[in-house]
């Protein structure tokens, strides 16, 4: 009997050997991308918008928090008063069809997102020296992200009252673990050593936060000189 994600388990198991054999087109490997992580992600992003809705719902009947009314300046009257007038929230059936949509453009921007990165970071990296082009490394992003798709698997039990709070920081990890693993698809496809890239994605990484901090500094100094 054939187990489902077997393969995947053991290219994370032994990630050197991976992508060993010849490429496949790119089609192929984005199409198998979509066919195994897409449920997946619809299944997580349904979940998590199940979660928020209730979330809303409890707050706007018990009001905000006890942190919430602790903070400095904040007066709790005003706040329960505010939370009291606050919309009800639409039901879930009007909502997750929409998920049909949005979920699939996402799957395909954070295929095109790390290809960008990581293929920016493996040229700064000098791992393009066999010059096989970003193709490539859409090609490489798909196989991989179509074997990190077991980490979304994975976080569907997150969700689970009590066991979530007990995975967090398991779950966590692997997170960190599935944001390298695209470095040994990389390195395979490109023909460069593993450590290019996987140092590609912690560079993808840093990049990200720094643009990420220069965005909220320039947020912060266009706040400050509007008052």
């Amino acid at each position: 009997m054939r187990v489902p994600f077997a393969a995947s388990l053991r290219a994370l198991i032994r990630p050197t050997g991976a992508f060993a054999g010849a490429p496949p087109p790119l089609g192929r490997a984005l199409v198998r991308m979509l066919a195994v992580w897409t449920p997946l992600a619809l299944a997580n992003a349904g979940m998590a918008l199940w979660r928020a809705l209730v979330a809303y719902g409890e707050l706007r009947r018990g009001g905000p928090t006890d942190w919430l009314e602790r903070l400095p300046g904040a007066d709790p009257e005003v706040l329960r008063e505010l939370f009291r007038t606050l919309p009800a929230a639409p039901a879930f059936g009007r909502i997750w069809p929409w998920l049909l949509l949005i979920v699939p453009v996402g799957v395909l921007g954070t295929w095109f997102h790390h290809a960008v990165w990581d293929h920016t970071g493996l040229w700064l990296l000098g791992g393009l020296k066999e010059r096989r082009g970003f193709r490539t490394s859409l090609l490489a992003e798909a196989e991989a992200l179509r074997i990190t798709a077991l980490g979304t698997l994975a976080g569907l039990l997150g969700f689970v009252p009590v066991l979530g709070v007990v995975l967090a920081l398991p779950l966590w990890l692997l997170d960190g673990y599935l944001w390298l693993f695209r470095g040994f698809a990389l390195a395979a496809r490109h023909g460069c050593e593993p450590w290019r890239g996987v140092a590609a994605t912690v560079l993808h990484a840093i990049l990200l936060a720094t643009c990420a901090l220069g965005l909220a500094a320039t947020m912060v100094v266009l706040l400050r000189t509007a008052s």
